[in-house]
């Protein structure tokens, strides 16, 4: 007799749970990228207050400065006092702090642990490629060997990860495309990935890129977080 499958995690946004099949799954990494106002913390917060309020507890690292809680406790509204000891926050502050942190990430996160959450992946990686600039082989290779260890962890644990990234302008042969930073370790790495774009006020398109298709969703952003196009 086979084994049924996990049960899909919802981000609570009913288009894109659909997007992703029925939702997020345990033991994949799921990229999102964006330009900065798509939406992607939204997305990330979204889904780790979803994940509390079924009892998965998340692990959040944050490497974009101070977390912003203001934001995490507007979208949670009245359920914040409940939720609130669901979720665990780490802020990032460089480069090398971000692989120290993720090499012994599985002794530091807690136990219980359901939903990973980096935002972002590449925020203190770019800044140190700036930095360093020709001699950038070795920041390449330590992003490559953190999500290694990261998805390492997520199969052996069937954790679920959700990872953001910025983009960056590539040329392509029908002109300038957007792909996200690091895009080669990146997708390699990831079993699925999302793209969030701006469209007109808070409009976004949603687009599954990997697996490969034509797949794309209407949503909008609130103050509670993010809807279908059509409020639902």
């Amino acid at each position: 007799m086979s084994t049924p499958p996990d049960k899909k995690m919802s981000t609570g946004c009913p288009p894109i749970d659909l997007l992703l099949g029925g939702g997020l799954s345990k033991r994949e990494l799921l990229l999102l990228y964006g330009e900065r106002g798509s939406g992607k913390t939204s997305f990330a917060f979204q889904a780790i207050l979803k994940a509390a309020t079924q009892g998965i507890p998340s692990t959040v690292i944050y490497t974009e400065g101070r977390v912003p809680l203001e934001r995490l406790m507007e979208m949670a509204s009245s359920s914040w006092s409940s939720v609130c000891d669901q979720i665990w926050i780490r802020e990032v502050k460089s480069f090398e702090d971000q692989d120290t942190l993720i090499e012994s990430l599985e002794e530091q996160m807690p136990k219980q642990t359901g939903l990973l959450v980096i935002d972002s992946i590449t925020s203190r990686y770019r800044g140190t490629v700036r930095e360093r600039k020709k001699d950038n082989i070795p920041v390449n290779k330590s992003l490559n060997r953190e999500i290694a260890l990261i998805k390492q962890l997520c199969l052996e644990t069937g954790l679920t990860v959700l990872m953001t990234s910025e983009v960056t302008a590539q040329l392509g042969g029908s002109g300038v495309g957007v792909k996200p930073v690091a895009a080669a370790i990146l997708t390699y790495w990831s079993d699925r990935v999302i793209r969030m774009e701006k469209l007109t006020g808070d409009l976004r398109k949603v687009s599954l890129m990997k697996p490969e298709g034509s797949r794309d969703a209407l949503i909008r952003i609130t103050e509670r977080g993010l809807v279908g196009a059509d409020g639902v």
